[in-house]
């Protein structure tokens, strides 16, 4: 019973005033949900979707949790919202319900991160790349690069609530990058659909010096980043910044060995690569 990640190429934070957004599934990246008897532990957030579901739909079973994932917490790829897909999924196989998703999902998401925009729900539910509006929901954009795209692991946790309540409390010295992200994240829609890898690397840089202006980046951030451009089209933060992970966009992968024996040395553990 599994769920799977995501990324969004362009449109982080501006999305929750109304931007436009680029997101992606992330099909290697998967969490894998097992409802079991023996008792296991469970976190608080684990706990609040199995009562969710179990009130509902009036389970009496006790039951518990069992993840099996690839997915790092806190790092901006939808594990949150994963897991409450995963979680669903298996409700409904081992009692034959048909349970509404997406009530689920957004309330596991609210829970986990306050009010959300509801694009995580909508790419994790989907398994093509979509265009994401939170005031006109999501749209299919299935596209193929023909290109890969490096998922890095800083290693740091971000905290997505903390990041959105930053920007919202500084909203008036950061509107003009707010503005320029939504801008970046359109102009990056036509060029995905020519496939024209150069200009989105660079769409990709431009919208990663504007989250840094945001103070979204980090030293370590700045530093990976730095090391990745030199092989890569372009590379930004992916999710609410202040740590996480990061993409970056790469035509072919001659270079991958070299290139992670020096983000290993710059403390880089975990690398994902998905066709793109």
């Amino acid at each position: 019973m599994s769920s799977n990640a995501k990324a969004i190429l362009f449109g982080e934070h501006s999305v929750v005033y109304g931007k436009n957004a680029i997101a992606i599934p992330l099909l290697n990246m998967k969490l894998e949900v097992n409802l079991i008897n023996e008792y296991i532990y469970e976190n608080e957030h684990v706990k609040f979707i199995k009562q969710l579901i179990k009130n509902e739909y009036n389970i009496k079973d006790e039951i518990y949790i069992e993840i099996i994932s690839n997915i790092p917490e806190g790092r901006g790829l939808g594990s949150s919202a994963a897991l409450a897909k995963a979680c669903v999924i298996a409700f409904e196989n081992k009692y034959s319900i048909n349970i509404d998703i997406e009530k689920i999902m957004n309330k596991s998401e609210e829970y986990a991160h306050g009010k959300s925009s509801g694009l995580d729900v909508s790419v994790i539910l989907s398994s093509k790349p979509i265009i994401f509006n939170k005031n006109r929901g999501s749209e299919l954009f299935d596209f193929s690069l023909g290109a890969y795209l490096l998922i890095v692991d800083t290693g740091t946790k971000g905290l997505t609530k903390n990041a959105v309540e930053y920007i919202r409390e500084n909203y008036d010295k950061y509107i003009d990058n707010i503005e320029k992200l939504g801008d970046i994240c359109n102009e990056a829609k036509d060029c995905i659909l020519n496939r024209d890898l150069k200009e989105i690397g660079q769409l990709m840089k431009e919208a990663q010096k504007n989250l840094k202006q945001m103070s979204l980046s980090t030293k370590k951030i700045d530093d990976i980043i730095e090391c990745l451009d030199k092989y890569s089209f372009g590379s930004k933060i992916t999710g609410s910044g202040m740590g996480g992970c990061i993409i970056s966009l790469f035509k072919d992968l001659s270079y991958i060995d070299e290139l992670k024996k020096i983000l290993k040395k710059k403390g880089v553990k975990n690398i994902w690569i998905e066709d793109i």
